[in-house]
């Protein structure tokens, strides 16, 4: 359970601080590329104000200008005389979408060719637009009227490809992928560390607690068979006192009692240190059945509760298990079911295989389990009954049980009974 509930934290504790690492990482990155297109739109509006200034000043250099600001600076655009005509179009702004996102720019532009003649000192550049390309990459685009020391007028549309994020980041993703493997492995060992620090005490005196109780229960055994022997070798005297044979009733009641306690915790304790065996071989469902019927029928019928087994018309498959801890687990499931039954009502036994597992339901039609005691049920020591009226359990059978068909490679639960009553059943793999 320390082992679970370590693992729980430790996860939670690391998914915790790498989402709060990851999102720092995050808001970083989109800072970084919100600065980087910042940066980008700055160049591009100052390289075309630069290219404008050239055209405006050597109008016949047109071409040569252009396609050195495409080869240098990755800026394209169209060249258009006053008349619409195209003189010049960039290789990047070849895309039919690209076009006629340049042909809205040229709609943007501010000043159009003046009716006369006087145009000196009408050059002017527009505002940086967003232009998407065939292909949804995205461009920067900027429109232009240029009025040339020449006396010629131009309409002149320029775009700069925006970098992707992804681009934008590319060099920086080993970087950042580096920072947060090192931020993962550290806070994993931190937390590690620090947990392991603070479960040792716990760890220490759950040791303890299991020592004891293994040593205890095995040195409880040699007594107890001692006091059980000489009550018997007592109670066969026949000039014993009514009132002393009463007596030796009672400890002999007790000493049966505790003995059971006595194995119950040893099996916990072999449990917990892994020492518990397990003896596999062939096992006959139909057997395993009638035998635990068999067991149980008189008993029943001495409480006057029906016992009922239901075979199933097709054969099940053989059971490879060990079949003493199956057995055990359905005992434990009896008792539980024959302490919680009411007068003149039924409990059955009932069998089931699906797939490679079969499952095994013991199903009284008593009380049943109260809500409040349903994720508890199958804990070490948990009893329903906080009165502790029934003396002769202890709450370790239902975890004996769960303990026992972990060790079996199945699972134990329950669910309520149709009518009343509750319903417990152990899956076991066919092969375990």
């Amino acid at each position: 359970m320390l082992d679970k509930l370590y693992k729980k934290l430790n996860l939670i504790a690391v998914s915790f601080t790498m989402l709060i690492i990851t999102m720092v990482m995050a808001i970083i990155g989109f800072n970084y590329i919100s600065t980087e297109k910042g940066n980008q739109s700055s160049f591009f509006q100052r390289m075309a104000t630069l290219l404008i200034y050239q055209l405006e000043e050597h109008p016949q250099d047109y071409e040569e200008l252009m396609e050195e600001y495409e080869d240098r600076y990755e800026i394209a655009g169209v060249l258009k005389d006053e008349s619409g005509r195209i003189l010049y179009q960039g290789h990047a702004v070849s895309l039919a979408n690209a076009d006629k996102q340049l042909a809205d720019l040229q709609k943007q532009t501010i000043v159009q060719t003046p009716p006369n003649k006087e145009r000196l000192g009408s050059t002017q550049q527009g505002g940086i637009y967003e232009v998407q390309g065939e292909f949804h990459e995205k461009y920067w685009g900027i429109p232009a009227s240029i009025d040339s020391k020449e006396g010629s007028f131009y309409q002149l549309s320029l775009i700069y490809r925006q970098k992707s994020p992804l681009e934008i980041m590319k060099k920086h993703l080993p970087f950042y992928l580096g920072v947060w493997l090192a931020s993962l492995l550290g806070i994993a060992c931190l937390i590690s560390l620090v947990l392991k620090r603070a479960f040792k005490p716990t760890e220490n005196v759950l040791k303890s607690q299991k020592e004891f109780i293994a040593s205890a229960s095995h040195e409880l055994k040699s007594p107890l068979a001692v006091i059980m022997a000489n009550v018997e070798r007592i109670s066969d005297l026949s000039t014993i006192d009514p009132q002393a044979g009463s007596a030796l009733k009672t400890i002999d009641s007790e000493c049966m009692r505790m003995s059971k306690l006595v194995r119950d915790m040893l099996l916990l304790a072999a449990s917990d240190a892994g020492t518990w065996t397990l003896n596999k071989g062939p096992v006959d469902v139909d057997t395993l059945l009638i035998t635990l019927y068999e067991a149980y029928e008189s008993i029943c019928r001495k409480n006057r509760i029906t016992l009922k087994m239901d075979l199933s018309d097709v054969s099940y498959p053989e059971l490879y298990t060990d079949k003493e801890r199956i057995f055990q687990i359905l005992n434990i499931f009896m008792e539980n079911a024959l302490e919680h039954s009411i007068k003149n009502t039924l409990i059955q036994i009932q069998c089931m295989a699906a797939g490679r597992e079969i499952t095994f339901y013991i199903i009284d039609h008593g009380q049943g389990i109260a809500e409040e005691d349903r994720p508890y049920i199958f804990d070490r020591f948990f009893c329903a009954d906080k009165s502790h009226a029934a003396r002769s359990h202890f709450g370790l059978g239902l975890s004996i049980a769960a303990e026992l068909a972990k060790m079996l490679g199945g699972t134990v639960g329950f669910k309520d009974t149709k009518g009343g009553g509750a319903t417990f059943y152990v899956t076991i793999p066919a092969r375990s």
